[in-house]
Order: C-alpha cells, then structure tokens, then sequence
C-alpha cells in the first residue's frame, strides 16, 4: 500500500496561484462575464451591475467603464462582508447605513446608494467575491427578488472555473475518489483535512467535522441486494452534496459511512439541514427506502487535534447518537473526554501504585472523651510517590470510583489495616482501627469472601477492634438490599460497624434503623462550624441525642481547637477525632504519639 502524504506548502501555494489566476478573468473571459452582468442590470433596472474579487491587498471590480483595481478597508468593503457572511447582502440607501454612509464609493464616484450583493466562489468553494446590484438612487428591496441574481452569480462561477479545471491539488490521482459515489474516498479526505486543518491553523479559521452513519442500510443490502445499497448511497452522496455550500467537503468513507467538513463554525442548522435531506425517502423501482442517520461532530479549534484524532472524536460522538436512540447528531464533548482521559491516566498509575506498594495507611487517632485516653485510630489511604511527596485519597479515588479498581484498593486496605492491628496486640496496645469501605465493595458479591479469607485463623478480639465506617450517602435505594445483606454478614464476622459523615444525606434517620451499626461519626462541616453558626450546633446536638437513644458511640470528627473539644464533650460526644490533636501519620509515628498522649 502506498503511503499517501501531501505538501502542505504546495498545497497552499496551488490555492493562491488558483486565486491569482481567478482574479486575472479580465483578460480571459470578459466578454462573457459582461453579458451576465448586462442581464442583471436589464433585469433588475439598477444603473450597473458589477463583479468584485477580493485580493490581499486590492479589489478587482469589472464595470461598464472597465476593470479597475480599488484599495478599500475590510471594515468597509461590501465584497469582504458578503463574502464572509456567505449570504445575500442587501442595502437600500447608503447614506442611510451607518457602517456604509463614509464609504468610498458612497462619498465619491458613482454616489452609491443601493447595493445588493450575492457570493461568487471558486471551484473549490471558497467566497472569492460577489455579483452586485448597484444603483445611484435608493431602493425598496421589498420590491425586488434576488433569485435570479443567485442564478447569474452560479453562471459566473462556472465561467471563472473553466479556466481552472485543469488545475488540482499536488499529489492526487483518479485512485483518491470512490468510483461508487464520484465523492472523495478516505484516502483524500486524509489528505485534504490535513490541509485545511494547516490551513485554518494559519488563518484562524474554523472547520466543523461531521461524520455521518446511516441508520438501517445494511437491512437495504439485505433484503433488496448489493445494487439496491449502492442506487442509495448514490442518491445520498448527491444529497450531502445539496445540503452543503460549495466551499464545503463531502467524502464517502466506505459502507455506510459519509464524511461532511463545513469550513465553518458548527450551525445546528446545518446539522439539522444534513439530516432532513437523508430523511427524504428514496424511491428504487417499486419500493420506497426510508433512512435516518446518527451523526457525530466535532469542531477546530475547539478540538485542537490531528486529523486522525478528529476523526476518531466525531466517531465518539456518533456512537452517542446512536445510543441516544439514532436519528440525530450529537457533538463531542470536549470537556468529558478530557476528564475521562484524565480519569483513565490516574486509574492507570493507581494500579501501578498499588502493585508497586507505593499505597499505604496513615493513622489519625480518636480521643476518648470519657477518658482523656487514645482509644484507636482511623486508617486513611495515602499514596507515597518516588519523589516522597504525599497524596491524598482526593486526588485519586474519584477517578477508580464505582470501578473494579476500587474494589482492589478496598481489599488492600482491609488487609494493611489487620496487619497493623495484629502489629499493635503483639505489643500489648489497646486500640482498635476503623476504615472507610467505598460503596463499590458493598455492592460487590465478592466482598464478603474477601473477608472471610482475610479473617480465617485471625484472633476474634482483633476481628473486634476493625471498625468497617459507611458512608451515609453509601447507595441508591435500589442497591440497599444487598448492602444490608453485606451489612448483616459483616456483624456476623464480629467487626464493628460506624455510619460516616452522618447528617450530610438524604435519609440520615431511615439509615439508623436500616443499618445496624453500633458507631455514628458527625460530619466534620457541623463540627468545625458549630461554635459559629447555631444551626450546625443544633445539628450536632440533635445528632448527640438520638445516637443516645439508639444506644450508639457518638464520634465528633473536625475537632480544631480546644473550645469545639470543650463543646462536644459538654454536649455527651464519646469520642473526638481532628487536627487538633494530630493529623493521620504512618503507622509507627502514629503509636509514638499515642505513647505520649496526653502531654
């Protein structure tokens, strides 16, 4: 297979020798040129009608007194903002305009008041100019319809594009169109996006990519045969072809699949224009085809990609259409792919940091209230980089939530924290660890398994001080059953189970009676913020008080200084957790500081 490049700079350099060559039609094809331009004039009785092109520099304008060349602003040139709207522009009396009453042409000779312009393009489709209507009197364009002038402008471009027929991109060959559709194949698309997307790097422009799969063709080829298939895609490439402007791209990339580059910022107009023209049935001999498509977009420079990237982003868009029930469009999110790229590259290093054994627990104590004694610690996750530098769980754990990875990530700190416990009753300590289960583990089938392996041979009073903490905001409703189910099996192992973060769900007391944990821990936002704001101090005092009548310990975490201690113990809390006594530290500092508590 040969390899298919193209030259860039040539590629470049053939579309402005092609645009060069289109503004020299004064010496080419003038006389027909001006026969167009007199019937306009005829027909819609204005006192001239005139071709203008757009150069780099100057304006070429053929008129009844000749061709001339003009230096006009962009801000100003009539030519320039027809050309870039790509539509009619029309103006009733110029001296009446605002952005055209200074006008060179309006101030000085011919005193132009009326102006009425449509787009003239090249064979490439590019705005290179405009036909234009003008008059040196007012006029009422209500009175007017400019159909034929879009008609005489078509006639000028196909007279501007004989002379440059012959002239084609560098490097192209019969071989890069599909013979089926006469549109061009995968191979050229390549090709020519590669340019265009150089192109619009180097102009600010813009491009919308719009790839299209047709919905229910392969029940065409099925039921009506392979000539059936290819009489629709026939009259779906001239469709696409209708439904787009001529400086836009239609490709067949094979099968059912069609390409459309709008050198343009994304329409939903245009989307929906594309659609309508594959919804119109198709009539082969004496059966009727009815087809819908499912499109995926995206857009330079929003999506600042290679070609193969784009077109890989608006594949990912119409899967979306299709899952979304087909028959429409959807753009590629940007942002999504971003953050699920992001999310990917993270899930990817915590597997790697988890086989490395660059995980591991760190240790916050809990303080006895009724005591003044460290009565445990809790086991929290930290990732310990090459570099030594320390991460937390937020970093990390939301890009493996819900996924197979978590439930990995669960298991090893089960198992890092009963090691340190057995560590801890080898030296005679009385403390107990909690740890933080993620909802993905009690759902998971298999998290019970794990824990009777983990548990077998283990002591029943070191199964005793492991303390399972739930989140309150654990699962929807329609998971409950099995993780009551898991909930109820974990007490028959003898662990100790806490409901975390309590306060801050949806059904804080439902989950008191549906989950039978001994332990309630107050969400640290109501603790920090209780001496300040009464409502998060009623808030731990009602959490206090019904922990009570449930016969539940009560554990404040947020404690910060020594007056939300003072505050919580006046209020009944059993047992305080924060940096007010120390932040989590690896497990041999952590029982250091134990030792010494509390001086």
């Amino acid at each position: 297979m040969r390899c298919h490049t193209v030259n860039l700079d040539c590629y470049e350099t053939w579309r402005r020798e092609a645009m060069h060559q289109t503004r020299r039609i004064d010496t080419l094809t003038e006389e027909r040129i001006d026969r167009i331009r007199w019937i306009a004039k005829q027909h819609y009785r204005v006192t001239d009608a005139w071709l203008m092109l757009e150069g780099e520099d100057l304006q070429w304008c053929r008129t009844d007194t000749g061709s001339a060349s003009v230096a006009i602003p962009d801000a100003l040139s009539l030519c320039h903002h027809t050309i870039r709207h790509d539509a009619l522009l029309v103006i009733e009396d110029a001296l009446m305009h605002p952005d055209y009453v200074e006008h060179p042409l309006v101030v000085g000779s011919p005193h132009l008041r009326f102006y009425a312009g449509v787009p003239v393009r090249d064979i490439e489709g590019f705005g290179i100019g405009t036909l234009c209507l003008i008059d040196t009197a007012p006029i009422s364009a209500s009175a007017l319809n400019f159909e034929m002038l879009g008609v005489l402008a078509n006639q000028v471009e196909d007279e501007i594009g004989l002379h440059l027929l012959t002239r084609r991109p560098p490097g192209l060959t019969p071989d890069d169109i599909d013979p089926l559709t006469g549109l061009p194949n995968r191979r050229l698309l390549q090709v020519l996006m590669k340019a265009e997307l150089a192109l619009a790097r180097q102009c600010r422009g813009h491009l919308s990519i719009c790839l299209i799969n047709l919905d229910g063709f392969k029940s065409i080829n099925d039921s009506h045969g392979n000539s059936a298939g290819d009489t629709v895609l026939r009259v779906i490439a001239e469709r696409l072809r209708d439904a787009v402007r001529r400086k836009d791209l239609v490709a067949h990339l094979g099968g059912d699949e069609f390409v459309v580059i709008l050198r343009d910022r994304l329409q939903p107009e245009a989307c929906h224009r594309i659609l309508d023209q594959i919804r119109i049935p198709i009539q082969i001999s004496e059966h009727v085809h009815s087809l819908t498509a499912s499109m995926g977009v995206t857009g330079y420079p929003e999506d600042e990609e290679d070609t193969d990237a784009l077109l890989h982003h608006a594949y990912q868009a119409m899967y979306s259409a299709k899952e979304a029930g087909k028959n429409g469009y959807c753009r590629f999110d940007l942002g999504l792919h971003h953050s699920r790229r992001e999310r990917l590259s993270i899930a990817r290093e915590v597997w790697q940091a988890l086989s490395l054994q660059q995980l591991e627990l760190f240790y916050q104590p809990k303080i006895d209230y009724h005591h003044d004694t460290v009565a445990g610690f809790e086991g929290l996750l930290r990732w310990r980089l090459p570099s030594g530098e320390i991460l937390t769980p937020g970093y990390f754990l939301p890009s493996i939530a819900n996924t197979w990875l978590d439930i990995e990530v669960g298991k090893y700190v089960i198992d890092e924290a009963l090691r340190a416990l057995e560590e801890i009753m080898r030296l005679g300590l009385p403390y107990s660890i909690s740890i933080n289960v993620s909802p993905s583990s009690f759902r998971d089938s298999g998290f019970i398994d794990h824990l009777h392996r983990a548990l077998a041979n283990r002591d029943r009073e070191l199964v005793g001080r492991l303390t399972l903490e739930i989140l309150e905001s654990i699962s929807p409703q329609e998971d409950m059953e099995a993780i009551v189910v898991n909930i109820q099996a974990c007490l028959q192992l003898g662990l100790q189970l806490s409901l975390d973060d309590f306060g801050t769900g949806q059904s804080s007391l439902s989950y008191l009676r549906t989950f039978p944990t001994q332990k309630i821990k107050i969400d640290r936002s109501f603790v920090i913020g209780m001496l300040d704001n009464p409502e998060d101090e009623a808030i731990v005092t009602a959490i206090i008080d019904l922990s009570k009548t449930f016969n539940r310990l009560v554990i404040g975490e947020g404690v910060e200084n020594s007056a939300i201690e003072a505050r919580l113990k006046s209020l009944g809390c059993d047992l305080g957790q924060g940096f007010y006594y120390s932040p989590a530290l690896p497990f041999e500092e952590a029982l250091q500081w134990a030792d010494a508590y509390p001086s």
